[in-house]
């Protein structure tokens, strides 16, 4: 695969994600699922709520993630044409949910540490919801077409669906191309129960996202670093910190930002529980990445697909899928868990012994991330037993032709 496609794709997956919840309810709608592709077209995402579902969790968690990237901040999520590669090296350093682009915000309003937190635990909840939901349709045989390139939002909470608000000039935002130029784009996609799966393990990846800050009292960090993410929201030093050249990562003040937020995580755990809930959903979405592929692989049409076996035809451009691919990522996959169960333990580059992650969840009562890496930290996590080695990851790794990040955002 070329760069520009791996760089498209590793991308395109949060947006995907954030656009394809909506699907899940229509499962379970009847006669309303058939109006699904025309209500995402129009945009019209609330009437489309009320009419596949009288409590649409998914629908909720988009908006949520809209609500965090737009209310809040007038730049930096922006859509746009063209993202210089020093901007996009300073995109890295935004939370993961907030790096959906959306439309400028001219009067964003202000944002403290107990309304971020309030935003994650509603988001946490809906996730949930839509776990529920997701888990009434178990093995179902699921068909639903959708052309993902024709889904238009409303994601400035207006009531209408204007032109950037589509999916496609999002693509076109996070890949960098002109929406104006070639032919006009099409990307169907005939979501099937392989890819319900795929939706569910996202879910987990995102609320375990979110439920690991809430764990932790993150507050210090948040006054002091997050105007990286929201910085005209009011945070109490956007002011005097304001880059003067964005666009500068030096002079701009974004190496400084960086440094910063990586000296300050040194959070407290607050709610043990949460924590623990972490690792639970990160074994939950390897479970499901097991099943996902086992659905796939009894999958015998070739309609548009999104999470194809070895004999079905991408919908993504030039990401073909090899048994030989599926087998390594379900190896990476029980690697994981043994690793989440401690029965395998994680390797550190000071240390012989290995890390116990299990122990790390269920015991921590602080996160030094820069303790943690340079071993101070690490010490009391340390286990004599089996460690999941760098000879064994490039071993399963191998399949994928140096390309294991972008099949693994992809794979889920």
């Amino acid at each position: 695969m070329d760069g520009k496609g791996t760089e498209l794709n590793m991308r395109f997956i949060f947006t995907l994600a954030f656009a394809a919840f909506l699907l899940t309810t229509a499962a379970s709608a009847g006669p309303a699922a058939d109006q699904l592709p025309e209500i995402l077209e129009f945009g019209n995402l609330s009437a489309g709520a009320a009419q596949l579902s009288a409590d649409d969790a998914e629908t909720k968690a988009d908006a949520r993630v809209a609500e965090i990237s737009h209310r809040h901040r007038a730049s930096g999520a922006v859509v746009s044409q063209t993202r210089p590669r020093n901007q996009q090296w300073r995109a890295m350093m935004n939370l993961p949910v907030l790096r959906i682009p959306v439309p400028p915000n001219p009067k964003p309003e202000p944002l403290d540490y107990a309304k971020f937190r309030a935003i994650l635990e509603t988001l946490t909840a809906d996730l949930d919801a839509a776990q529920n939901d997701l888990g009434s349709v178990g093995d179902a045989e699921i068909k639903l077409p959708v052309d993902l390139f024709r889904i238009r939002f409303d994601l400035d909470g207006d009531g209408k669906s204007a032109g950037y608000e589509g999916l496609g000039p999002i693509l076109a935002a996070l890949s960098g191309i002109s929406p104006e130029t070639g032919p006009a784009r099409v990307f169907p996609i005939a979501f099937d129960t392989a890819d319900f799966y795929w939706m569910q393990g996202y879910a987990n990846f995102i609320g375990a996202f979110a439920e690991f800050l809430l764990a932790h009292d993150f507050e210090t960090t948040f006054n002091k670093t997050f105007h990286i993410n929201f910085p005209n929201a009011g945070l109490p030093l956007a002011e005097k910190l304001a880059r003067p050249d964005p666009a500068d990562r030096w002079s701009g003040g974004a190496v400084g930002d960086a440094i910063a937020m990586l000296h300050l995580i040194n959070w407290k755990v607050t709610d043990p529980e949460k924590l623990k809930n972490v690792r639970t959903r990160l074994k939950s979405m390897a479970e499901l990445s097991r099943k996902s592929w086992a659905a796939a692989r009894k999958e015998t049409d070739n309609d548009h697909e999104w999470l194809p076996n070895a004999k079905q035809t991408p919908a993504a451009a030039n990401m073909e899928v090899t048994d030989e691919q599926i087998d390594g990522w379900l190896a990476v996959m029980a690697e994981f868990e043994a690793v989440l169960d401690g029965k395998k333990l994680l390797p550190h580059w000071r240390f012989s012994q290995g890390l116990n992650v299990k122990r790390m969840f269920e015991e921590s009562k602080n996160f030094d991330l820069v303790l943690l890496v340079a071993g101070t930290d690490a010490i009391q996590w340390l286990e004599p037993g089996p460690v999941s080695d760098e000879t064994t990851w490039n071993n399963m790794m191998g399949a994928f032709r140096g390309n294991f990040l972008g099949y693994a955002v992809w794979f889920n």
